[in-house]
């Protein structure tokens, strides 16, 4: 099977999230299972190992009714075959995301990964698309590409990864930037809550539509998640799959982990784990001691990873034995009380307002716990890490998180982790207290710990069922 990735970012060239993370992870899972995986991404100016990419060819394309220069870089990684498309205009600026002209930049490169098929002679059985940047070429496939005859016999399949990120935009934009007619705007295609968007137009004219966790497709299909998409996608419910995503096993390995201080496995994490810790503790300033809990937890400040639930009962958990660690930047109305509260409780709370990737992986290495009491949570990736270094996650019920992390039972003593139902601070404080307490009993905490290591999260299963609903799509 010949698969094409249509994507904003991968791993490891470019990064802003998950998303990168799971490009840089499938395609290589599918190679590995004997199939050729070409994955198609935009050439910024930030993009790492440049000096390993070789120019292919370039040609123009029009945007609407702009002319434009469209050249073609290519590299292979690990089995993977990378296509980069360079236009300076919209790609040599720093970052990825946030312009005022993102919506022409996305569209540009919508029509480049469309017009590069034919022009490299690569011909896909599967056109794999991810997330609003890419979810125009849905579109354009169905309503002009597909009546040429190169063209014919390819199958969409669209991704979302988080559909609060829809790609709404001005109506105007679809004949202005896509060539398309007005029609397909009032007939409802690409229209939804009286704007144009790019995800809606995308589930409309996807063969398939997938999701990143089996819970989160549930979710999406009801008013509290669907963000004003549920309609579309009740109506296209037996076209939608829900596969939980994975984490690449040989660059996420505390036995091989260049970023932590101490090597370790399931074989000895009880001796080794402990020295990690006392590292930890160090590095972030916190007294050395390796029989108070320790928490950690990585993310973005924003409202979506439960920040307000943190910060409600921070004041309540800085009363009990515990440390706590936390890094990441976000919202100023998060980073300000926390600042105050780690200045008073500076023994027992490290922050660190930053992205630092060495600092999470040892925070992974090193804690006992990983607090991540998201509102919604699509598939994440930070308790499956957490898992893989035998760190305890804490979580709340919710997308991926409750599909990856199973709730302890002491009386079965099965499970690696723990979890509360409701977005609620009250209930995320008893499951914390709980934490605590079973982890006063060493014997069932290491349970806990070789459980953890021994949760099978890697992409095998989950390339699997992509296979499937490929397969599904050819047959």
């Amino acid at each position: 099977m010949k698969i094409v990735f249509a994507t904003s970012e991968a791993n490891p060239y470019i990064k802003s999230g998950g998303l990168a993370d799971v490009l840089g992870s499938l395609p290589k899972a599918l190679v590995q299972k004997g199939h050729e995986c070409v994955v198609v991404l935009p050439k910024y100016q930030d993009m790492k190992l440049a000096d390993t990419i070789e120019y292919v060819t370039n040609y123009d394309i029009w945007v609407g009714w702009r002319k434009c220069y469209c050249g073609v870089f290519k590299a292979e990684y690990d089995g993977v075959t990378y296509y980069f498309i360079d236009n300076e205009q919209y790609f040599r600026r720093p970052g990825l995301y946030g312009y005022d002209d993102d919506n022409e930049r996305f569209a540009f490169f919508d029509f480049a990964v469309l017009e590069l098929l034919s022009h490299i002679d690569i011909k896909p059985d599967i056109l794999h698309l991810h997330d609003w940047q890419t979810a125009m070429i849905a579109t354009l496939y169905k309503e002009r590409y597909a009546y040429y005859e190169y063209y014919q016999g390819i199958k969409i399949v669209f991704t979302i990864h988080n559909i609060a990120y829809q790609g709404k935009c001005d109506p105007a934009l679809l004949s202005d930037h896509f060539g398309l007619d007005n029609y397909l705007y009032y007939n409802g295609n690409c229209r939804n809550d009286g704007c144009f968007n790019m995800m809606k137009a995308a589930i409309y004219y996807s063969d398939i539509i997938t999701t990143v966790s089996p819970t989160y497709a549930k979710e999406i299909l009801t008013d509290s998640f669907g963000e004003g998409l549920q309609n579309i996608l009740q109506m296209r419910r037996h076209d939608l799959y829900g596969i939980l995503n994975g984490i690449d096993y040989e660059t996420i390995n505390p036995a091989t982990d260049p970023e932590i201080v101490e090597h370790f496995d399931i074989t000895n994490v009880d001796e080794k784990k402990v020295i990690n810790k006392l590292a930890l503790q160090k590095e972030c300033g916190l007294p050395e001691n390796k029989d108070v809990p320790l928490i950690g937890i990585v993310t973005r400040l924003t409202w979506q990873k439960g920040l307000d639930l943190i910060i409600n009962r921070m004041e309540e958990l800085m009363k009990r034995d515990v440390q706590v660690v936390i890094l990441g930047a976000g919202d100023q109305k998060y980073e300000e009380p926390l600042k105050g509260i780690a200045a008073y409780h500076n023994q027992k709370l490290s922050l660190n307002l930053k992205y630092d990737f060495g600092l999470s992986c040892r925070i992974y290495a090193g804690c006992d716990m990983f607090l991540m009491p998201s509102l919604f949570e699509p598939c994440g990736l930070s308790q499956m890490m957490s898992l893989r270094y035998g760190t305890i996650p804490i979580v709340r019920e919710t997308g991926g998180l409750k599909d990856s992390v199973e709730p302890y039972n002491e009386y079965e003593n099965t499970g690696d982790g723990f979890s509360f139902k409701n977005y609620n601070a009250h209930e995320m404080m008893d499951i914390i207290d709980y934490a605590l307490k079973v982890y006063q009993d060493k014997e069932k905490w290491q349970g806990l710990v070789h459980r953890a290591m021994e949760a099978k999260l890697d992409w095998d299963k989950s390339a699997d069922a992509y296979l499937k609903v490929f397969n599904s799509l050819l047959d």
